[in-house]
């Protein structure tokens, strides 16, 4: 059995109890304890609370983009139905984040106010690959895009509350799925030739 590094350890406990008793609540030294070390040792590999919560956000972050990748680079019997597949993988994807995270609120509120810069590199890579998947289309003709990065964007505002934690916990499953699937119809037919 691998044994696992003193990052990924700090990372794995903070991660357990941000998700139990949330990001405010809980203090560098309650991680070093759950990890058998000193604080000071903690202090070795991160500056604080908000480098540990930003690496969990690009590990949560990177991991989606890795499984959008997956759907991007699959074959498909048409680009739309890639797009239809692309974006309930990422509405499950963040359910299953946010089922598993009680307390994803505060973390989320914290990503969002003091590194946005994340948010906003993670959001132009779903717009990238968002964008492949109409250029796909395009190059296929099925769809007729004049502009494929303006268009891409659009698809990733028009579909936000399915990639947006706050708005898992306001809408059951079915009614989230249901709605994904009848917004990208939508924007589909607005592009099809």
């Amino acid at each position: 059995m691998a044994k696992i590094s003193t990052h990924d350890q700090i990372l794995l406990a903070a991660k357990s109890r941000f998700g139990h008793y949330g990001f405010n609540k809980t203090t560098m030294v309650e991680i070093a304890n759950d990890c058998d070390m000193s604080a000071a040792n903690i202090y070795r590999h991160f500056n604080g609370k908000n480098d540990i919560i930003a690496a969990l956000a690009i590990e949560l972050l990177r991991s989606q983009e890795d499984e959008l990748s997956i759907i991007v680079s699959s074959r498909y019997p048409s680009s739309s139905a890639k797009l239809h597949a692309f974006f309930q993988k990422a509405l499950i994807s963040t359910q299953t984040y946010v089922t598993e995270q009680s307390k994803i609120k505060e973390m989320v509120d914290f990503i969002c106010k003091e590194r946005f810069d994340l948010v906003q590199a993670h959001s132009q890579i779903i717009v990238d690959l968002i964008g492949s998947i109409l250029k796909e289309g395009k190059l296929n003709s099925e769809f007729s895009i004049e502009d494929i990065q303006k268009t891409a964007t659009s698809f990733k505002e028009a579909t936000v509350m399915f990639h947006t934690p706050l708005f898992m916990e306001m809408y059951c499953t079915e009614d989230l799925q249901a709605s994904c699937e009848n917004i990208i119809n939508l924007l589909i037919s607005g592009v099809a030739k």
